[in-house]
């Protein structure tokens, strides 16, 4: 006789962020009046669970979400191939048999961009970001 096994609590994701947002756009918050929010893909709609109000992200005109997307894409690219370069010259010394500088590398690459690089770069997209377009949805009639 099988045995039935108990349904299985849905995985949580280590990241904050839905699948496919990197290369789809960020998620667009959107605030109903009643004050309940929701994190929304462009073009998905919403209807408030409050009070009933419904919401398209389909309004916000696709040429200015996409430079919203490309901006997010472009900051988030940086720290992505400072990080394959880290692993690239750790296999690279691992396959030449110098593992010491392995140890320094790996604390070295860390120090480096959490120290220096990192709050240059979170700069630089607080400032990109601070000119890109809002937008003010209204419920749909």
């Amino acid at each position: 006789m099988a045995r039935r096994r108990a349904p299985r609590a849905p995985r949580e994701r280590l990241g904050r962020e839905r699948p496919g947002a990197v290369l789809r756009g960020p998620p667009i918050t959107v605030t109903c009046e009643c004050g309940e929010s929701a994190k929304l893909a462009h073009g998905e709609r919403w209807t408030c669970p409050g009070c009933g109000r419904g919401y398209d992200t389909g309004r916000i005109p696709r040429e200015e979400y996409e430079v919203v997307r490309r901006t997010q894409l472009r900051y988030r690219a940086l720290p992505v191939a400072i990080g394959l370069l880290i692993v690239v010259l750790g296999i690279f010394f691992s396959l030449t048999g110098n593992i010491i500088n392995v140890f320094i590398l790996l604390p070295l690459g860390l120090m480096v961009w959490f120290i220096f690089l990192r709050p240059a770069h979170q700069r630089r997209y607080r400032r990109a970001i601070a000119d890109l377009p809002r937008w003010d949805l209204r419920a749909d009639s």
